[in-house]
């Protein structure tokens, strides 16, 4: 899959947040779901967009609020990702 300059730029910005000793494991996981995210809008190319969505999916719902000044301090619209910051698609429900 291609990956946008920008969209890889975006990723190393917000691997960069992560603590060094999870950087390297953190990446590879949004890199992986930003990929599935780019094919599930049949692209074989992966956008900024992607990436912001592949990195919220990896990101535990109970963790996504800090996301919201995140996404908005790297200039994008946050209500674009509304949806993806409340879906919990693919994590346990907390009873569980």
């Amino acid at each position: 899959m291609n990956w946008d300059g920008n969209a890889e730029r975006t990723l190393r910005s917000l691997a960069d947040m992560v603590p060094a000793t999870l950087r390297e494991l953190a990446t590879a996981a949004a890199r992986d779901e930003s990929e599935l995210v780019a094919s599930e809008r049949d692209s074989d190319e992966v956008l900024t967009e992607d990436v912001v969505r592949g990195w919220i999916r990896t990101t535990p719902p109970e963790q996504r609020n800090g996301l919201v000044a995140v996404i908005d301090g790297l200039g994008f619209d946050v209500e674009l990702f509304a949806e993806d910051l409340q879906s919990a698609e693919g994590w346990p429900e907390e009873d569980e």
